[in-house]
Formats: C-alpha cells, sequence, structure tokens
C-alpha cells in the first residue's frame, strides 16, 4: 500500500491526535502500564549490568514496534476492506427500473 495514499494520511492524522485521548481512557489500556511498570521497577532492582540492561531494552522495544506495526496494518486491512464493500453495490439495495 502507498505511504502517500489518503489511507496512510488519514491513518496518521487518527492515530497520532485521536488515539493518545483513546489510550488514555482505556481501562485495559492503562492496567498493561500498570503492570509493567511493575515489572521494569523490579528489573531495576535487579541491579543488571549496563550492557544487559541495554540488551533487554533493544529487544522490548523491538517487541514493541513489531506489535504497533501490526496494528497499523490490521487497521490498513480494515479500512481497506471498509472502502471494498463501500465501492461495490449493495446486496441489500433496491434493484433499479429499467424503462
Amino acid at each position: 500500500m502507498e505511504t502517500e495514499s489518503a489511507l496512510y494520511q488519514l491513518m496518521g492524522v487518527r492515530m497520532s491526535g485521536v488515539m493518545n485521548g483513546i489510550t488514555n481512557s482505556d481501562g485495559q489500556y492503562q492496567e498493561i502500564i500498570r503492570r509493567s511498570d511493575v515489572y521494569s521497577d523490579k528489573l531495576e532492582e535487579l541491579e543488571l549490568p549496563e550492557e544487559v540492561r541495554l540488551l533487554i531494552d533493544r529487544y522490548v522495544s523491538e517487541q514493541n514496534a513489531l506489535g504497533s506495526r501490526y496494528g497499523m496494518l490490521a487497521y490498513l486491512l480494515g479500512f481497506s476492506d471498509c472502502k471494498e464493500i463501500l465501492l461495490e453495490k449493495s446486496p441489500f439495495a433496491e434493484p433499479q427500473q429499467v424503462s
């Protein structure tokens, strides 16, 4: 899918603008953040060497990027599906009269 498409532009606007408000008010999202903070605190308490902490940080960052990209692709796929449905003749539309 082209990154210059209207769909990509819409996704950018929605993800950077509206999504922050949604995540701030979503209980499940906030609970995941709280659990993540607990694990972060436990890692800090281990006082791991810097090399190990950087390795863990890079791994977690890549996993986050992977999940984020998956979500963006799912968003684009969903909208692409909607576009296809809207462009097709609806099976529920009344038949046109022939004159």
